[in-house]
């Protein structure tokens, strides 16, 4: 799964990214953790890392993936603008 947002995202160094990619990897049917791979990239930034998804979010999940998409962004500590 990639999620692609359509805005910057700004990191707290005040740099930009234009694209954040989230992978999920493949997963149980009933699991209680997830693992996703993040990658954020910018004309000054390349980032990426591993981030474990909790049960808490994967309970309301669903097919709505802007909740991954939020959960990564808070723990990442950056804002889409």
């Amino acid at each position: 799964m990639n999620i692609q947002p359509t805005s910057y995202v700004q990191l707290p160094l005040e740099s930009e990214a234009n694209q954040l990619e989230i992978i999920v990897n493949s997963f149980p049917l009933f699991p209680s953790e997830i693992t996703v791979i993040w990658k954020l990239y910018g004309e000054a930034v390349s980032k990426e890392g591993i981030l474990v998804i909790p049960q808490s979010i994967i309970d309301v999940w669903g097919t709505d993936d802007t909740v991954v998409k939020e959960y990564v962004l808070q723990q990442l500590d950056l804002t889409a603008i």
